[in-house]
């Protein structure tokens, strides 16, 4: 008799899933799978514009060859968003955790900042944006700032700290990008600490008794219960960097579409995708192989 009522209780809960993904899939049908389909086509062929609509003549692979042997910037731009992610992933990594972490601690005026810094993600398409990458005050504050003409000059700053030429550099790019890396860190900070609430406070209790510091819990608790939280952060994080606006892959494939070359914009992007896939497939790769298996 038990068995049945858990039986039916699952298949209830079945139920109310497939009713909240129902109408999701639809959309995904009818919206994403036509355009993707279209693309594909676009690709591979030669697109003439006429009264009737588009005209497409197959021509193989010529869109492909094109991009890769006659384009000279379009390899680079590849290697300038790879270089640029695995620059920023580990940056937008600790920048959210630590900040999921302090959101998560109880003080006077929690709620507020939560709001604040998840307030980038609601008007990141709005006109506010827009305006924003246009004025003079982004031009001071949220691009780089090494050649004294923002608030800061951090390459005086940091020369004057004697350090290393390579951790130099590092600090450098990573205070001038602090303020616009944070901006894109709402989302990650959602995450994190819907993580961080499901983490039971008996764990934290019992390392108190054994006497474990701050750090020791960090590293040894909050961290490992994180693991899939974390995955799926890098996931995001890296596709949003990857598909970001001011990439250079996607910025060219946008003039292009503007100009009406449909066929070499989605051959760029066709090849840029079975190269972002390869490369989200190793990272996840290396972080199950040698950090979920460790904290499991």
């Amino acid at each position: 008799m038990r068995l049945k009522k858990n039986t039916s209780m699952e298949s209830l809960k079945q139920r109310y899933g497939y009713s909240f993904v129902f109408h999701w899939v639809i959309g995904l049908v009818v919206f994403f799978f036509g355009p993707v389909l279209y693309s594909i086509r676009y690709a591979f062929s030669d697109i003439t514009v006429t009264a009737s609509g588009f005209k497409l003549d197959f021509v193989g692979i010529r869109n492909f060859k094109e991009s890769l042997f006659e384009n000279p910037t379009y390899l680079d731009q590849i290697r300038d968003s790879i270089g640029t992610m695995f620059y920023t992933l580990p940056m937008v990594l600790a920048l959210s955790l630590i900040l999921a972490v302090l959101l998560n601690q109880k003080f006077c005026g929690r709620t507020v900042m939560r709001i604040f810094f998840f307030l980038p993600v609601i008007i990141e398409s709005s006109v506010i944006l827009r305006l924003m990458s246009d004025s003079s005050i982004n031009a001071s504050i949220f691009n780089l700032s090494t050649e004294g003409t923002g608030i800061v000059d951090y390459n005086t700053v940091i020369s004057n700290l004697r350090l290393p030429p390579q951790l130099s550099s590092f600090l450098t790019f990573f205070l001038s990008n602090a303020v616009s890396l944070t901006w894109s860190c709402g989302v990650q900070i959602i995450l994190f600490l819907a993580g961080l609430q499901s983490i039971p406070d008996s764990l934290y209790e019992v390392s108190k008794i054994e006497g474990a510091n701050k750090w020791e819990e960090f590293c040894q608790i909050t961290v490992p219960m994180l693991r899939h939280v974390l995955s799926l952060v890098i996931i995001y994080t890296m596709i949003s960097r990857f598909t970001a606006s001011n990439n250079p892959i996607m910025a060219t494939a946008i003039e292009l579409m503007r100009a009406m070359d449909y066929s070499t914009a989605s051959a760029m992007l066709w090849f840029y995708f079975v190269i972002v896939l390869a490369v989200v497939g190793i990272v996840l790769l290396f972080y199950n192989r040698y950090c979920i298996k460790r904290w499991e």
